[in-house]
């Protein structure tokens, strides 16, 4: 790309040089005059001329600003989106983390927690660094970051430090560049002991955003 870019910028100032301080007349009669016996009447116009001259600039110009975009999605002037773009991707990927009524979702390995998975690819763009959900763990002495229907009762000592129980609800929440993303987990009912055993259970998914860190 950056290539591209540097190949396209050389003939951008060359044509934005020749229209501005390279005179086409004295070009016509130079290498044109020559090929007519009578080269007077052949001469193009002043306002040929000029046409020529404008044409040569604004074609230099517009290839000046393809020169830019390719730069800018090469990451060369910025290496992250803005915060406003985070925030549309972050809303973007809890919108298609969310379940219709009936409907589940496996978790989601390959990231942090049970859906950074599925959130990270949707968080990324054209820059060179692209924003990563990062699990915030609701109880750092429990080993877990599970926030079930047990812990949110109060459950202390042996009993928080058990392992979170497949069937029952939980919260996960990640932070991306100062938001927020909640995400709610209830598994969908009839499901039997044999997928919760093994933790294939489908979850019913809903989400929110806010433009805040995780507190």
């Amino acid at each position: 790309m950056i290539g591209a870019a540097v190949f396209a910028g050389v003939f951008a100032v060359a044509f934005v040089a020749f229209g501005l301080f390279v005179d086409p007349r004295k070009l016509w009669w130079r290498f044109r005059a020559p090929h007519f016996d009578n080269p007077e009447p052949h001469e193009p116009s002043a306002a040929s001329f000029m046409w020529r001259r404008v044409a040569l600039v604004a074609l230099g110009l517009f290839l000046g600003w393809q020169v830019i975009s390719m730069l800018r999605l090469a990451g060369v002037f910025e290496t992250g989106p803005d915060h406003a773009e985070v925030l549309d991707r972050v809303e973007n990927a809890a919108l298609n983390l969310e379940t219709e009524d009936g409907q589940g979702r496996h978790k989601w390995p390959g990231g942090e927690g049970s859906w950074g998975g599925f959130i990270d690819p949707r968080l990324k763009g054209p820059e060179r660094e692209d924003p990563v959900a990062t699990l915030v763990k609701e109880n750092e002495d429990s080993g877990g970051d599970w926030d079930s229907e047990a812990s949110r009762e109060g459950l202390s000592g042996s009993e928080a430090d058990t392992e979170p129980d497949p069937k029952d609800p939980f919260v996960e929440r990640y932070e991306i560049d100062g938001i927020c993303l909640t995400v709610h987990a209830v598994p969908l009912p009839g499901q039997s002991e044999r997928d919760a055993a093994i933790d294939n259970l489908m979850y019913g998914i809903t989400t929110d955003v806010v433009d805040s860190p995780c507190t």
